[in-house]
């Protein structure tokens, strides 16, 4: 069996430890805590969420979700470590975390790394085609910047389908890199 390793980033609410429990096959390990300031939601992230999922009959992958806020940056570097691919969710709301977007994009470089990347939009059951692509415009403009080439996905991070469509994306971009 060949493990390989996925990083699932994003800000806080984004639907990481969600994704994680959706997809993995096995009881996923989730760090989250009841949290102590007004976060638009009941509990957060404080560790690294866990969890696994056959690709195929070779392959495993490893899920790695961390906390979305910078203080937790030390995660985040011992996850970026030896990935198959990152996955950043957005979620999707009136206020656009472009700032924190950059952040993350500049710490896991997927492009120096030469890492296939997937931006995928959460809550997005309620916005408008339009509202959407607005809303995602700012994001491909940061992409750019950083030369990163990455689909932009809208899922619901409950949905399996819709969650195993991430890990075909980057199953393919893979191994569309392998072919160059």
């Amino acid at each position: 069996m060949i493990y390989k390793k996925i990083a699932i980033v994003g800000e806080v609410g984004s639907g990481k430890t969600q994704l994680i429990s959706t997809l993995s096959e096995i009881s996923a390990f989730d760090t989250d805590v009841k949290s102590s300031i007004d976060i638009g939601k009941e509990t957060t992230t404080v560790g690294i969420d866990y969890g696994t999922v056959n690709l195929d009959a070779q392959t495993a992958l490893g899920l790695y979700g961390v906390p979305g806020q910078e203080r937790y940056s030390f995660l985040w570097d011992f996850v970026n470590l030896s990935l198959w691919g990152l996955v950043v969710l957005i979620k999707y709301g009136e206020r656009v975390d472009s700032d924190g977007f950059e952040k993350l994009i500049t710490h896991f470089a997927p492009t120096e790394q030469n890492l296939p990347c997937i931006v995928a939009v959460t809550h997005v059951e309620n916005a408008s085609s339009d509202a959407l692509r607005g809303f995602t415009s700012q994001f491909q403009t940061s992409l750019s910047k950083h030369r990163v080439m990455a689909p932009i996905m809208y899922i619901d991070a409950r949905n399996k389908e819709q969650s195993l469509s991430i890990l075909h994306a980057l199953n393919s971009m893979n191994h569309f890199a392998q072919r160059d």
